[in-house]
């Protein structure tokens, strides 16, 4: 599965399958895939046979048309995909689920606003690019600052949200989502804070936090760019 990007929407492509998998069975649970590692299948297994090779023609199953932009992975499972947009000023973050075998849009909604986006900074990123994580019941969405929720995989209701993590990115929000044991685990890696928080996966509520050090050399002391 790959995005392809444009100005102000992006296209969903589902590369056909060159073995036969039944979607119930198929899975893409996390950002690289189910291990982490960005292979489909287990070191050492027999390959998935995905296809190596695409065009407009060949092994694609159906392209769906995705409103906003959007650099996140989809997550797969039980027959549907998920993945994050928002507007391209920044100031709309939506979900998107798509069913898996027709490329057909069963739920696209709006789950945070923001007044104030900062500016990107740079044309290659933009406000959705953390991946989201997908268990049993429960789907997991990230947009760095701008907000973090949890929603129920079956029928798209919010079952908590989050919008008071600071962080200023500068560059945009990056870091994926990672789901251990109880945990919900986040990344904030920003010019002015950095640090490692842990949220209860269940209510949102927050288990720890751990700042992190980090030395900065492309930024100035007002934190611009350095020539």
């Amino acid at each position: 599965m790959v995005t392809m990007k444009y100005p102000s929407r992006q296209w969903l492509v589902l590369l056909l399958l060159l073995v036969q998998v039944s979607w119930g069975q198929a899975e893409w649970r996390q950002f690289r895939g189910p291990r982490g590692n960005g292979l489909a299948s287990p070191p050492g297994t027999k390959s998935a046979g995905l296809p190596i090779r695409w065009n407009e023609q060949e092994n694609v199953r159906w392209k769906t048309p995705i409103p906003h932009r959007g650099w996140s992975t989809p997550v797969v499972m039980e027959g549907r995909l998920w993945l994050t947009t928002a507007t391209p000023d920044g100031h709309e973050f939506f979900v998107v689920c798509v069913e898996a075998d027709s490329g057909r849009i069963c739920l696209q909604e709006k789950l945070f606003h923001a007044d104030h986006p900062e500016p990107l900074g740079n044309p290659m990123n933009c406000y959705a690019s953390p991946s989201p994580v997908i268990e049993p019941g429960r789907v997991y969405v990230h947009f760095g600052s701008y907000g973090t929720a949890a929603l129920d995989s079956k029928t798209g209701a919010v079952l908590w949200q989050r919008t008071d993590l600071p962080c200023r990115h500068y560059r945009g929000p990056g870091s994926s989502l990672l789901l251990f044991e109880n945990l919900l685990i986040l990344t904030m890696d920003g010019v002015d804070v950095q640090y490692l928080v842990a949220l209860d996966k269940e209510t949102g509520r927050t288990v720890w936090k751990t700042d992190r050090t980090a030395d900065w050399d492309d930024l100035d002391a007002d934190g611009k760019p350095r020539n």
